[in-house]
């Protein structure tokens, strides 16, 4: 049902859409298509960009893939953390640019439990499912091992929010 939320994130916000506010978006309506309306303008989602405020989690684990089959995989797994359709592809849309040329990329995700350590998000009303996921990427020379990630998909059910992100390592453009 359609529902009135806000939306606060706990990092440095240094590009946003719409205006991110000190003290977050509020009174934003949020509809069972996905669509939302802040300050009498639709939006598909709240976008930004910023610095974490919280620590960077250390990369332990990821997918070294050719970068020929980068894109496959990252919509693989999307899917496998419980991305859909067009939350997929506009995923997509904004990072396989930022893909290196290299021949090899290795390709980590943070999970939901590090990105509340990194930037905090607080929606209220709570959702009932939460789904935040943050791609780590680095091209390669050559091939690398690196223990491999698991990935689980929660159930969505009811009001849910899905959040994606990943790091540009030459820092945010503006």
């Amino acid at each position: 049902q359609n529902t009135k939320v806000n939306v606060k994130v706990g990092a440095d916000v240094v590009v946003s859409e719409p205006l991110y506010p000190k003290d977050g978006w509020k009174n934003v309506l949020a509809r069972p298509n996905g669509q939302l309306t802040y300050q009498g303008s639709t939006y598909g989602s709240l976008f930004w960009e910023g610095y974490g405020q919280g620590p960077y989690p250390e990369i332990t684990s990821g997918t070294v893939v050719p970068t020929s089959q980068a894109a496959a995989t990252l919509r693989s797994q999307l899917a496998a953390q419980g991305l859909r359709g067009r939350e997929i592809d506009e995923f997509m849309e904004f990072w396989l640019p930022h893909i290196p040329n290299k021949p090899y990329v290795r390709i980590s995700w943070l999970t939901t439990a590090q990105l509340n350590q990194l930037a905090p998000l607080t929606i209220s009303p709570k959702p009932q499912t939460v789904i935040r996921t943050f791609l780590d990427f680095e091209g390669l020379d050559r091939p690398a091992t690196i223990p491999e990630q698991k990935f689980s998909a929660p159930k969505r059910s009811g009001f849910t929010a899905v959040e994606w992100g990943g790091l540009l390592r030459g820092g945010i453009k503006h």
